[in-house]
């Protein structure tokens, strides 16, 4: 039988987060944090970076829920990673950063309640510019895309969404993976309630920061006459998936000069037309596919089973494989909205109220951020078995977990890593 004994050494098992923190600290992204949210009470113990940074060490270490926190507190006693509060404190630190919901009422009698805060949006901006994931030189531009997802929970304020389920509807911004724009609201909300507004808050926002914005892609929630009119004004081309509705399809079924093309291996049929909105002279170009659906049902007009799928845009220059190939590059941001809820929690959202769980949403957000960083700061430091591609679950196994302790020799503390793989000091 095989015998235990403990040690009351301080051995954790995260010892990478040393080397990260120390990075981050380097770097000066707590100062940066701190003048950013603002610094709290001289008698406070715990600063908002502070809160940052440990919901930070939270997910790159795997802890799913905020109340983790106190796992991790544990676990790394003893290191030089950032002071952790409690949950408690970081539910009061949320709290006072919070804003009121927007409520507005409809004629209809329909309540619509929205949460945000321009000023953490804007910093989301800052912090991806500041870590230079951002750069305000790129003469190409950025493509935007925006998204709402459907965040199902038994929040004492949540309102019941399409899905049938309680739930939060908030709309996420990404460039690439960097989250650049948040605002939360209530599940009763579509997506498309107040898109323009909301999209030309984010425009101006990264205005402000110099961003360079070419395009902009949205699902069926962005095709409003609205948004298309803002993106021409911005100078911006624009992508958008369009509603499938009858006036449409007998448009679709009246084009004639279809081509075959293959995408992603499969067949599919394009044609390019326009379209305006009603009362408008304003002509859009339409890239449609249709493909044979394989029931039997057949199609009243020409009687034959299509099924039709089209992107409106502005873009009169790529071609149709070109158009539609772009446009499903969308799903990076798809998945971007999956690796924010599960990588950093918004999946369980730890308070009772919207607007506290929207500050925890910027919070994590910028953990995100923070992430694509230290990715680039682990490639750049030619970490092994590191790419800018992986998710957090591959950073902790790969560099995060490795046991380590912190000794004193000649007069020095050094930090003891118990592995063959080389550990050293990133230089950013």
């Amino acid at each position: 039988m095989m015998q235990v004994t403990n040690s009351k050494s301080e051995v954790t098992p995260f010892g990478g987060i040393n080397f990260i923190y120390q990075a981050v600290e380097q770097f000066g992204l707590p100062g940066f944090l701190d003048k950013e949210l603002g610094y709290r009470d001289i008698l406070a113990k715990y600063s908002h970076s502070d809160v940052v940074l440990s919901l930070f060490a939270n997910s790159l270490t795997q802890g799913s829920c905020l109340s983790d926190l106190e796992v991790i507190k544990a676990k790394l006693a003893g290191q030089r990673f950032s002071p952790i509060p409690s949950p408690d404190t970081v539910e009061y630190v949320c709290q006072g950063l919070k804003k009121d919901n927007k409520v507005t009422t409809t004629i209809d009698g329909v309540v619509h309640q929205l949460n945000y805060d321009n000023l953490l949006n804007e910093l989301l901006i800052k912090l991806a510019v500041k870590c230079s994931l951002l750069k305000t030189t790129d003469s190409q531009g950025y493509t935007l895309d925006y998204d709402n997802v459907v965040i199902e929970n038994e929040k004492q304020d949540a309102r019941f969404s399409y899905k049938k389920t309680k739930a939060y509807h908030p709309g996420f911004a990404f460039i690439g993976r960097v989250p650049v724009h948040i605002e939360n609201r209530n599940g009763n909300t579509p997506a498309s309630y107040g898109q323009k507004e909301t999209l030309g808050r984010l425009l101006d926002n990264l205005d402000k920061q110099k961003v360079p914005i070419s395009a902009f892609r949205g699902d069926n929630a962005s095709y409003q006459k609205e948004v298309m009119e803002l993106m021409d004004e911005k100078g911006i081309r624009f992508y958008i998936r369009m509603l499938n509705f009858k006036g449409i399809r007998e448009i679709f079924t009246g084009l004639r000069d279809w081509q075959e093309i293959r995408i992603n291996e499969h067949k599919k049929e394009v044609c390019s037309t326009t379209y305006s909105f009603k009362g408008s002279d304003k002509k859009y170009r339409l890239v449609v596919t249709r493909t044979l659906q394989k029931s039997d049902q057949l199609d009243a007009f020409e009687g034959r089973a299509y099924h039709y799928q089209a992107i409106i845009t502005n873009d009169l220059a790529m071609s149709e494989k070109e158009v539609i190939e772009f446009y499903n590059q969308r799903g990076d941001a798809e998945k971007s909205n999956c690796y924010l809820l599960n990588d950093f929690n918004l999946n369980h959202l730890p308070f009772m109220d919207m607007d506290t769980n929207t500050v925890y949403m910027y919070l994590m957000a910028m953990c995100a951020t923070l992430f694509e960083w230290v990715k680039r700061v682990l490639v750049a430091n030619k970490t092994p078995g590191i790419k800018v591609t992986m998710r957090a679950k591959a950073i902790c196994f790969h560099y995060i977990t490795v046991a380590s302790t912190w000794v004193k020799h000649a007069r020095q503390t050094i930090i003891k890593v118990f592995s063959k793989q080389p550990y050293h000091i990133l230089q950013v």
